[in-house]
């Protein structure tokens, strides 16, 4: 895969659970992997579910092999957050196909 291609810097985030003293459970998000990626940006997609209206926007990000990234993590791109909803590797090893959606809450 050529570095040039990948010019567009995003962070992979992985949550974790905190337990505080009181013993409250707080979900937390934190930097996994910042990582060169090359975006690009899907059709969005418009539903109507019990007369509710949701929008969403897909976004493909390719980047360099890395085994440990899973669909359990977000990324961070431009200051929003994207679900990672399917993972594809590219080639033998040679790069993956993170499949996202934005989501509208954090």
């Amino acid at each position: 895969m050529k570095s040039g291609v990948l010019d567009r810097r995003i962070i992979v985030q992985s949550k974790s659970e905190v337990v505080a003293t009181n013993g409250q459970r707080t979900l937390t998000w934190s930097t996994f992997l910042p990582i060169w990626s090359n975006p690009v940006v899907k059709d969005g997609v418009e539903k109507e579910d019990n007369k509710n209206r949701s929008t969403s926007r897909m976004v493909n990000f390719r980047t360099r092999y890395n085994s440990t990234i899973t669909n359990e993590m977000r990324i961070l791109w431009n200051n929003q957050y994207y679900k990672i909803e399917d993972i594809k590797e590219l080639g033998r090893q040679d790069g993956l196909m993170i499949n996202t959606s934005l989501l509208t809450q954090t």
